[in-house]
């Protein structure tokens, strides 16, 4: 190779420009040297698009005008035989280009316009594959290329190559920057999320402890342990694994390893983590939002005088769509009007509840699915009675069913609160008691009964 190609190339190759990552910089730069080293006046860098059907100008020195981005583009259905010799990933060298079998296609639309006799065009390699050409014209008279100066395009292409990969390597780095952001965003505003759960569900232990309503403050706390350690175990574990396939693409990246096709499999797994990590921090959320709704009832609406079978009319109404769904026929008896004094929001809970619970634990195997709801009064009180059909509560769990977290549907999602809320609000909300069935043979059975006034002590 000639002393002055080698010394451009060597300027060139040692250029900080190329490895800064500034893809307009570097080929700038290249082009140049490629006008210089081969003393002509037009060069230009050429990229195939991705199904490699056309070649568009990227950027293109024409003597003191330079271009950058163009819209020049070739299409292999116009010039085949020039495609077809691209495909062989060589360089095409065309000492007399208008007759030339690669190029005589430009001759008529391209060459002779722009004064074109000679054409190199020396490959540009990106990971193995080929991505497009630095195309080498020269005007004037015909000029045999030298075998050096073949060699010079073809390092210059393979020195915009490494340009194209140092544009990638920042490109990746501030993907990888973005991602890390998003990820201590996340983990910030799930922590705060948990903190406040863990606040709320301080203050409605203080509340359960001060009630002394419940049997065993251990098992209620034990049980909403094991509720929440199991989202909070999968959330914590799906953090883990997003932290160490970061520090592994962190790796690839350092070590210069990473590719496409890596990157793109570490932004699906990211994705996927980040959306379990939601999923069970907001399953926490609900578990402590409904445990706090067991234990601070003394919260809710005001009480005021109400008709008490148009309540329980009202939210059966509300609830027909659930029980369409199921196919279960909910009944409320005939009877008179009722009047009382009490949290008519407390008693659609108590109905919603019970209701809720019948459908999801009563009717395994029953084809006619029903509900009955009968109210009767005295000068004191009144008393409703909720019965289904279904199969009924087994006697050996008769005496916790009223316990926070305790349930049968675990594997279905059950978290065991339905029936403890409805504890809580019969007997500290309305200051009543709720009494399971003696006879569970003919499906769940329960007594409400609550005072006509109550006030809250």
């Amino acid at each position: 190779m000639q002393r002055t190609l080698y010394d451009i190339l060597h300027d060139v190759s040692k250029s900080s420009m190329v490895d800064d990552g500034d893809l307009q910089a570097a080929g700038l730069l290249i082009l140049t040297a490629a006008l210089h080293g081969l003393q002509i006046n037009r060069v230009g860098i050429w990229i195939f698009n991705d199904d490699k059907q056309a070649i568009r100008c990227r950027m293109l020195i024409d003597g003191d005008d330079c271009t950058i981005d163009g819209t020049l583009e070739l299409a292999r259905t116009n010039f085949p035989h020039y495609f077809t010799s691209l495909d062989n990933e060589r360089a095409i060298v065309a000492n007399d280009a208008q007759q030339h079998s690669s190029t005589v296609e430009f001759r008529e639309a391209y060459l002779i316009p722009f004064g074109i006799t000679s054409m190199l065009d020396a490959p540009i390699r990106h990971r193995g594959h080929m991505l497009g050409i630095i195309c080498c014209e020269h005007q004037g008279p015909m000029r045999t290329w030298s075998n050096e100066e073949i060699a010079f395009a073809s390092a210059l292409a393979d020195t915009y190559g490494r340009a194209i990969s140092a544009a990638q390597r920042n490109e990746y780095e501030q993907q990888l920057k973005e991602i890390n952001e998003q990820l201590e965003q996340k983990v910030t505003e799930r922590t705060d999320t948990l903190q406040t759960a863990l606040r709320n569900l301080n203050h409605t232990q203080a509340k359960l402890i001060e009630s002394e309503k419940l049997a065993s403050l251990g098992r209620l706390v034990s049980g909403l342990a094991h509720e929440i350690n199991t989202p909070l175990g999968i959330a914590v574990t799906s953090a883990s694994h997003c932290a160490n396939e970061l520090k592994r693409v962190q790796k690839l990246y350092r070590d210069e390893q990473l590719n496409e096709e890596e990157f793109a499999q570490f932004l699906g797994g990211i994705d996927d983590g980040l959306g379990l990590i939601n999923n069970n921090l907001n399953r926490a959320a609900t578990l402590v939002q409904n445990f706090k709704l067991s234990g601070a009832i003394h919260t809710a609406h005001e009480e005021e005088q109400f008709e008490l079978r148009a309540c329980i009319d009202l939210t059966l109404k509300s609830l027909q769509p659930l029980l369409k769904k199921h196919q279960v026929n909910c009944q409320l008896e005939p009877g008179n009007n009722i009047q009382i004094n009490s949290h008519p929001g407390a008693i659609a809970q108590i109905i919603t509840n019970l209701i809720t619970n019948s459908i999801h634990h009563a009717y395994a195997n029953i084809a006619e699915k029903k509900i009955r709801i009968e109210l009767s009064e005295s000068p004191e009180k009144i008393t409703i009675h909720y019965r289904d059909n279904g199969c009924g509560i087994a006697n050996e769990i008769r005496h916790k069913i009223f316990e926070p977290f305790f349930t049968t549907a675990r594997r279905t999602g059950g978290s065991g609160l339905g029936l403890s809320i409805v504890y809580n609000l019969v007997t500290q909300k309305l200051g009543g008691e709720i009494i399971l069935g003696e006879d569970q043979s003919q499906g769940a059975s329960f007594l409400i009964s609550i005072p006509k006034k109550h006030s809250q002590q």
